[in-house]
């Protein structure tokens, strides 16, 4: 019977490859759970920017919706800020006006409710979208801000439509803050940019680049520059342009 054991040398070598192979798998575990939370960080940085576009664009499109033509709603851009916004829409209220809004032949009933009563007192008919402190807030009906996006490190708007000055464009014109705060009735066009980053930043590695991109809207304005100051930080710009169908109804 063969009762030779392992020697002392024998069981250090085993030990130290044993090490070593353990060494490389629980590197390679670290790397792929480092991977998979920078692909949920990006993966939630773009629905993040996807949703808060979706909203802002739906509720854009509401902006002058007035079916009785007395509610003087509409869109009203913040003085001397492209990241601010206030819409207006007259989209409730019939259920309680008195009025056959749907004529069906009976008036104020449970179908109505959709339907515009000539005013702008109910919830959700005017709306203020900002972008504060790295967050994109949503005020209803004169109550306070809401977020309903973080990470935001740039919110744009440009206004185009009608210009006196520059009657040849009709209704393209590209409107100054100054012009579209002025003349609000004057907008047919709003286009939105956003800028939505994944989280706080990483430190340098395979999988890291450096951020140094200067972010421009559709018209060629920085809105965000990043050359300025590089960072390790994933980003994702959007940018739509929202046709308001109801301006100029009136």
């Amino acid at each position: 019977m063969n009762c030779k054991g392992f020697t002392l040398i024998e069981m250090m070598v085993s030990m130290a490859i044993f090490s070593i192979m353990m060494s490389g798998i629980i590197a390679a575990f670290h790397e792929q759970l480092k991977l998979h939370s920078r692909q949920q960080k990006v993966s939630e940085m773009q629905q993040n920017a996807r949703t808060a576009m979706h909203f802002m664009a739906r509720e854009l499109r509401m902006a002058g919706f007035d079916p009785t033509g007395m509610a003087g709603t509409g869109i009203r851009p913040v003085p001397n800020r492209h990241d601010a916004v206030t819409v207006s829409m007259d989209v409730t209220g019939g259920e309680s006006d008195g009025i056959d809004n749907d004529g069906d032949g009976v008036a104020d009933n449970r179908q109505e409710e959709a339907c515009g009563d000539g005013t702008t007192d109910g919830a959700n008919e005017i709306i203020t979208y900002a972008l504060k402190d790295g967050k994109l807030t949503r005020a209803s009906a004169g109550g306070s801000p809401q977020t309903l996006a973080i990470n935001i490190d740039a919110l744009d708007f440009e206004y185009f439509g009608l210009n006196s000055q520059d009657p040849l464009c009709q209704n393209n014109c590209h409107l100054s803050i100054a012009g579209a705060t002025a003349n609000p009735d004057d907008i047919r066009i709003v286009q939105v940019s956003i800028i939505s980053r994944s989280g706080i930043g990483s430190p340098a590695g395979r999988f890291h680049e450096t951020d140094d991109t200067i972010y421009r809207n559709q018209v060629g304005k920085i809105i965000l520059n990043k050359q300025t100051r590089p960072d390790r930080i994933r980003r994702l710009m959007l940018s739509t342009e929202i046709r308001l169908r109801n301006q100029g109804l009136r």
